[in-house]
């Protein structure tokens, strides 16, 4: 198993004294090259506690300027999520080295880990091992499309539970459960609650979370990490940035 880096040894600690953490997704592909920028600050500024940067499809090839770009401005972490090797590039503090385990497509359970492995060892970038599961959200969404795999069922929560503790006996210390960019419904409470039961393993928690309050009950079944991502394409709102982020750490019930 390597060894815990710098960025996920202060995930892990920031997850211990305030229990749950929010991370702001942010999509590169954008015609707009101040984007990143301009949505990485304001959500820094208003209660994020992690910037992820990826998409299904990443055609920016001016993404590592920018990132640096963004690192002068937050002292948040900045945390790659590739959709496969080829988006993996220079210039953030970690990446989320992922494993599609609820998929059966080859390409995305090792032939992409391989590829990706020698870019993230010759970067010597730190890798956060992670599992990543795509949980049905009412829709066909962009990663199904991508990955050619097909989602857990939303209503069998127990699918996603043996699949997080296979992850966790090969050595994975994250979870990723994913509804999809632009999803209908978020992952349902239950796969997360199995989760936490069944495994230590820490469980991020991402897409169609439009409220505070869902983000808020997916907290209190368990999840550590809350993503929002597309909801900030078309609201730029700094006082719902900080009700989410009131929302995910609070440890009372939330209204």
């Amino acid at each position: 198993m390597i060894k815990l880096g710098k960025t996920e040894s202060r995930l892990n600690e920031e997850i211990e004294r305030r229990g749950a953490l929010f991370a702001v997704l942010l999509d590169p592909d954008t015609s707009d090259d101040t984007a990143l920028l301009k949505s990485g600050t304001l959500a820094a500024e208003n209660g994020a506690d992690v910037l992820l940067v990826g998409g299904s499809f990443m055609g920016n090839f001016n993404l590592p300027k920018q990132v640096l770009a963004l690192k002068k401005e937050v002292s948040l972490p900045v945390i790659l999520f590739p959709g496969g090797a080829s988006q993996i590039v220079p210039g953030f503090d970690a990446v989320l080295f992922t494993t599609l385990v609820s998929g059966r497509n080859p390409n995305y359970l090792i032939d992409e880990q391989v590829r990706g492995g020698v870019l993230v060892r010759s970067l010597q970038m730190e890798a956060i091992p992670t599992a990543y599961q795509l949980i049905n959200s009412g829709k066909r969404t962009a990663v199904e499309y991508i990955s050619g795999t097909q989602p857990v069922p939303a209503d069998k929560p127990k699918l996603s539970m043996v699949h997080s503790m296979a992850a966790e006996l090969m050595g994975m210390r994250y979870v990723y459960l994913e509804a999809g960019s632009g999803a209908e419904n978020p992952v349902a409470v239950e796969h997360i609650a199995y989760t936490r039961k069944a495994t230590e393993l820490k469980i991020i928690c991402g897409g169609g979370i439009r409220t505070p309050q869902a983000a808020h009950e997916r907290v209190k079944a368990g999840a550590q990490v809350i993503v929002t991502g597309t909801l900030w394409e078309t609201v730029s709102d700094p006082g719902l940035l900080k009700e989410f982020s009131a929302a995910i750490h609070s440890k009372e019930s939330f209204s």
